[in-house]
């Protein structure tokens, strides 16, 4: 069956049908939906019956995969696999607590030295309501920004930490682990504002709206004013797809190009759980 990519009623995403994520796709295949990947951002794949092993067999194709660091969070006998929800002991959630809450925009592992390229979530339980997932389009979000406002932001360079997220998520009253997200500077990095897709050269903006917690030579007070003036811009809703999660929904992101962000659900009375592998990036991190 032919490959079909139905766009999304959206900026970013598309549906693909005639494709199995049960089979490691062939070097053709692989750069068919390579290619998708970055023109759509996201990609849903619908209707999928899947097994860990099989998730990490389909998402090695797009490169090394990170291991789930967190012990909460990983998947018993697969370190490759991190799992999302409430089904286990400790919640794994970096939604906001009440619905009216402030949202975790990010890019994953942003933070980190070597971050991610793409991310593929598998959902396996999903809540009745609420638990959607938000993805905005960074290519649009630098698109439409004045060109003296896109010669500046190419000038800028942002400090990731995971004390940001880690305070997001205490704020929250998620209960956090201080060893989950150490705050020393030795667990800073420094990625440009603007990075080109190394696929097509377009530009993008990278950042997150918790887990970036400074501008290289700017006062502290000026960079978080300045970073939640941005995410306003770069996530309003004329950017974004919500994904509402089914059962056997898979989903596939480029982190080069997408931030995302969860939405809250009862964490009481639903249940969520999704298994998420991903992708390290293969290529530099390049500023224009």
């Amino acid at each position: 069956m032919k490959i079909r990519f139905e766009p999304c009623d959206a900026v970013i995403g598309a549906r693909v049908s005639g494709l199995s994520l049960e089979t490691v796709p062939s070097p053709e295949t692989f750069a068919e939906i390579d290619a998708a990947l970055e023109k759509f951002g996201v990609l849903i794949f619908p209707g999928q019956a899947i097994s860990p092993e099989q998730q990490i067999a389909f998402s090695e194709v797009f490169g090394p995969l990170a291991p789930t660091e967190r012990d909460p969070a990983r998947l018993d006998g697969y370190p490759e696999i991190f799992v999302v929800g409430n089904t286990r002991d400790q919640p794994v959630t970096f939604a906001p607590a009440d619905p009216g809450g402030e949202l975790e925009w990010h890019s994953d592992h942003i933070h980190r030295k070597r971050p991610a390229r793409a991310s593929l979530l598998y959902a396996l339980d999903v809540p009745a309501a609420g638990g959607d997932t938000l993805f905005a389009c960074m290519y649009q979000a630098f698109d439409t920004l004045s060109a003296t406002q896109q010669a500046h932001y190419e000038q800028l360079q942002v400090i990731h930490s995971p004390a940001g997220l880690r305070a997001y998520l205490h704020g929250q009253g998620h209960q956090t682990n201080p060893d989950d997200y150490r705050t020393g500077k030795e667990d800073e990095v420094v990625w440009p504002l603007v990075r080109v897709h190394p696929l097509t050269g377009r530009k993008a903006l990278y950042f997150g709206n918790q887990v970036s917690i400074g501008i290289v030579g700017w006062p502290d007070d000026e960079a978080r004013d300045f970073i939640a003036r941005l995410t306003e811009h770069a996530c309003q809703e004329a950017f974004q797809y919500r994904h509402r999660w089914a059962v056997g929904d898979a989903v596939l992101w480029d982190n080069r190009r997408v931030l995302h962000a969860g939405t809250p659900y009862d964490l009481k009375t639903e249940r969520r759980r999704l298994h998420r592998t991903t992708i390290r990036e293969t290529e530099p991190i390049v500023a224009v």
